[in-house]
């Protein structure tokens, strides 16, 4: 298992149990304590949990996610695959919606050489990524800034998003289930994706191969009324089946 694999089970055990032993965690991963003990200094600053003897606890924030250095490493060549592909879904001259995700901003570094595109974001990293190309539109609806993330949510960010409509929303999932459609770790998050899809012509869902069959904590949509899914590698065969008979086209 990589580094980066464990750091972000062993965040997802402190969350659901509230808190963990450091000599349980070893044995769980097959790794020293000394290596477990480094894992969650890097979690503590990042502010995913807090260290106590013998083990660490959860903050307890119900908005808090694993921090974008952590998830820009996580099945970072998925991403790249995804971004490739899902750039040449858009055309010049159209208004896109991005959200915060690091699959995003995998996609908003290939969009060099398209001009004319109208692009809103609350992703404060692909801001960055983007100020240059002085043939991009850049908007940002503002609001308060969520450090794990680099991302703008609240109800003002809501509130501005809710004012504009765009041709295409490229929105990021953390799980992609039949019977629980697109669900996200947060409901704050979630609450900014359902806007950009519900203000968009064409809603299409980024996301690796890791993420099918997940379910998260908060619904975005179900998976019909998404119209496009661009993933890494070809779905499992209910999938597919799924994709056809609701005309979702399939990118991989």
């Amino acid at each position: 298992m990589l580094s980066v694999e464990r750091k972000l089970k062993i965040a997802e055990v402190v969350g659901k149990n509230g808190g963990v032993k450091t000599s349980d965690l070893s044995n769980m991963f097959s790794v020293s304590e000394m290596t477990i003990l480094r894992d969650l200094e890097m979690l503590e600053q990042q502010g995913i949990l807090k260290r106590v003897y013998g083990g660490a606890v959860n903050l307890k924030n119900p908005i808090k996610e694993l921090s974008v250095i952590l998830r820009k490493q996580l099945n970072a060549k998925e991403k790249n695959i995804i971004a490739e592909k899902a750039a040449k879904l858009i055309s010049n001259g159209e208004s896109i919606f991005l959200d915060s995700s690091t699959t995003a901003f995998a996609l908003s570094k290939k969009l060099g050489p398209k001009t004319g595109l109208t692009i809103i974001t609350n992703g404060l990293e692909l801001l960055n990524e983007l100020k240059n190309n002085s043939s991009i539109n850049l908007f940002c609806p503002g609001g308060e800034l969520q450090l794990s993330t680099m991302s703008f949510i609240g109800t003002c960010a809501e509130d501005y998003l809710k004012e504009h409509y765009v041709d295409k929303a490229f929105v990021s999932a953390s799980g992609v289930s039949l019977q629980s459609g697109i669900t996200v770790e947060n409901a704050v998050q979630a609450a900014i994706k359902k806007i950009m899809f519900k203000n968009s012509l064409s809603r299409i869902i980024l996301v690796d191969s890791s993420k099918f069959d997940v379910v998260r904590l908060s619904k975005v949509c179900a998976l019909e009324d998404i119209n496009t899914v661009v993933t890494d590698r070809k779905p499992d065969d209910k999938f597919l089946d799924m994709f056809k008979r609701n005309n979702i086209e399939v990118v991989y």
